[in-house]
């Protein structure tokens, strides 16, 4: 089985899990919900209306605490989200830079140097040991050391993966196969 099978059904299993965790989560929150609706109606039924008044505002509170609490742990993740995209972003961009420069090289030789190429992988390769995201460095890794053992088209689609990491780390959606090297490849079709 190759890799894009196992990716394939890797990313099936994930998603049926996914649907059925929801229902099950779903499914349980209604039990819930039910349950302590018919015990709270029950105890506020026997209780003075002071009592009724006290517990109402706990709840309330309560509420109020959990919302705050999620609220604080989305803002975190958003926070560093954002703080790892900026730490990203020139890397990635120096990244691009290079794909162009190699492009440009095809058609004009000796105007991007063994030596400038080396320079650039180097710097991009330290960069990305820091800030890249998982992905994105196994994908990198994946480029560097098959690039003798795979053909040049399974190359290209390669580069076009860890483009669309970058893409997805930086918040922007991925593209279709295909999309991203038509950017620099005028007849990908052949």
């Amino acid at each position: 089985m190759n890799n894009k099978a196992k990716v394939k059904e890797s990313t099936t299993k994930n998603t049926v899990l996914g649907f059925i965790f929801i229902i099950l989560l779903f499914a349980v929150s209604i039990v819930v919900i039910v349950f302590l609706g018919k015990y709270l109606f029950a105890l506020l039924k026997n209780l003075s209306k002071i009592d009724a008044v006290i517990i109402v505002a706990l709840i309330t509170g309560a509420i109020s605490l959990v919302v705050t609490i999620i609220s604080k742990v989305i803002d975190y993740k958003n926070s560093r989200k954002q703080y790892l995209a900026q730490k990203r972003e020139k890397p990635y961009e120096e990244f691009i830079n290079m794909v162009y420069k190699v492009q440009r090289n095809t058609k004009i030789p000796d105007s991007y140097t063994e030596e400038e190429m080396i320079k650039d992988y180097k710097a991009f390769s330290e960069a990305l040991t820091l800030w890249g995201s998982k992905n994105v460095a196994e994908k990198w890794v994946k480029f560097r050391l098959n690039n003798n053992n795979v053909s040049a088209e399974e190359m290209m689609y390669t580069l076009e993966d860890i483009l669309n990491e970058m893409r997805s780390d930086m918040g922007v959606k991925k593209l279709n196969k295909g999309t991203l090297l038509s950017f620099f490849i005028n007849d990908l079709d052949k």
